[in-house]
């Protein structure tokens, strides 16, 4: 594995990718669809549990290994972490929770401009803290940690998430990446995966993007090629 901490800056670059989408969706959101509030609502709730499960691991995982070595960093990270789960994904759920009850169009336009702000709000918090670990954290982790260190924390973050979630995850991260970071992620899924699980995950992975992309994948990676 050339690069334990990979997965790490495709989480982040896909985190951040999706917060752009959610005040992107926010600024457009319809207040006087039903259907499409409760749509927003409940993509909000998984992106929620997925940054909470990638947060999960590393106070667990990757936190308490830095404290060994490299002490007084991890409390601010957490405290971020603290922080935007009231603050903003909680204002954000009870929000569109107030919208879908508004009979009011007074009351629908408040709430619908408080998710909209809440949301750059979270686009903004949640993006200075990425830069912060990609910039700040991730240098410390390469120079305290060897290469089998890393591997190890890697996996142990990894096996952390809720299974259900996995899948999901890697078809969302990919489905944001282009050809060339496509290519690097399945690679990594590869060496990550058992055989079984990446062929049920190339089948999904295989149907995203032109048909041409995919194929030019397998002439480079004689693995697809068994799934």
């Amino acid at each position: 594995m050339a690069n334990p901490m990979e997965m790490y800056i495709w989480f982040h670059d896909a985190i951040l990718r999706e917060l752009a989408g959610v005040e992107d969706a926010a600024r457009n959101l319809n207040r006087e669809k039903s259907d499409e509030i409760e749509e927003f609502g409940e993509h909000i709730s998984w992106f929620h549990s997925v940054t909470k499960e990638h947060e999960r691991a590393e106070e667990t995982i990757l936190f308490p290994a830095l404290e060994g070595r490299y002490t007084k960093v991890a409390a601010s990270y957490e405290f971020d972490h603290d922080y935007f789960e009231p603050n903003y994904f909680g204002e954000i759920n009870a929000c569109v929770e107030a919208l879908s009850r508004a009979h009011d169009n007074d009351e629908r336009i408040a709430q619908a401009t408080r998710i909209h702000r809440q949301s750059v709000a979270l686009n903004e918090v949640m993006r200075l803290h990425i830069t912060k670990e990609n910039e700040l954290l991730l240098p410390v982790i390469g120079s305290e940690f060897n290469v089998d260190e890393q591997i190890d924390i890697a996996t142990r973050m990894g096996a952390l998430f809720d299974p259900k979630l996995i899948g999901e995850v890697s078809v969302w991260m990919y489905r944001g990446q282009n050809g060339s970071d496509r290519e690097n992620f399945l690679r990594f899924l590869i060496r990550a995966l058992p055989d079984e699980a990446f062929g049920k995950l190339a089948g999904v992975l295989s149907g995203i993007g032109p048909a041409t992309e995919w194929a030019s994948f397998e002439s480079r990676i004689p693995e697809l090629r068994r799934n």
